[in-house]
């Protein structure tokens, strides 16, 4: 019985869909966090709505709404959180009714971490995330005593809702992400250094492969 070897060029391929097979795949997903604070401590003002107009970063045309922060003075107490477009009065989702964070958030800053991935929000442009008072009146979310970006409204509605005449920054934030972002999960910064090797070792093996082709052909 006769035994055929395998062509020298069809092993080495072989051997390289092999090692793709094995390499890495790669996500890119990056969640970001809008803020216009310094999370500084400084006080509370008698509005029931409290909002922060955010703005998507530069070259970012549409993201998910991934969590709401903010900062309150009493814990354990409801609020109604509000997404609307630009004009602060168009909701762009159902009114979340939310629990503030169990701890007091004074003397030091404490954050409301509200979840809503889930809920699959989509942004574009410019929104509002505002902060409705229930049963306690006078207890806005926290602002700093940095001087005001302009970012910061305040009012008895929304429709009636206008720059912070203190001249401060709500201490409101968000974190977006790209569209399809999984629910659950910390995205953390990759080193770039574990993405590339699998691939220069791939590349070096085409090389070889082709400087072996190369030489039988020679000999041929």
């Amino acid at each position: 019985m006769t035994t055929r070897k395998l062509p020298l060029t069809l092993l080495l391929m072989m051997v390289i869909a092999s090692t793709v097979s094995f390499l890495p795949v790669q996500e890119a997903r990056a969640s970001i966090e809008l803020a216009y604070d310094n999370a500084t401590e400084g006080g509370w003002a008698g509005k029931i709505f409290s909002g922060v107009r955010f703005s998507l970063p530069a070259g970012i045309f549409e993201a998910k709404l991934l969590t709401i922060r903010f900062v309150v003075a009493v814990p354990n107490e409801p609020y109604k959180i509000h997404i609307t477009g630009v004009d602060h009065v168009t909701e762009l989702v159902p009114v979340i009714d939310v629990t503030s964070s169990p701890a007091s958030a004074y003397p030091g800053v404490i954050f409301t971490n509200i979840d809503v991935a889930a809920l699959d929000i989509v942004v574009t442009g410019d929104f509002f995330v505002i902060v409705e008072q229930i049963n306690i009146p006078g207890y806005t979310p926290y602002f700093d005593l940095t001087p005001s970006v302009g970012r910061s409204y305040w009012g008895d509605t929304l429709a009636g809702l206008a720059l912070d005449p203190l001249n401060h920054n709500l201490v409101i934030r968000v974190v977006i992400g790209p569209i399809g972002t999984p629910v659950g999960g910390v995205v953390m910064p990759t080193n770039k250094l574990e993405i590339l090797t699998p691939y220069l070792a791939l590349a070096g093996l085409i090389v070889a492969v082709s400087a072996v082709v190369a030489v039988k052909r020679r000999r041929d």
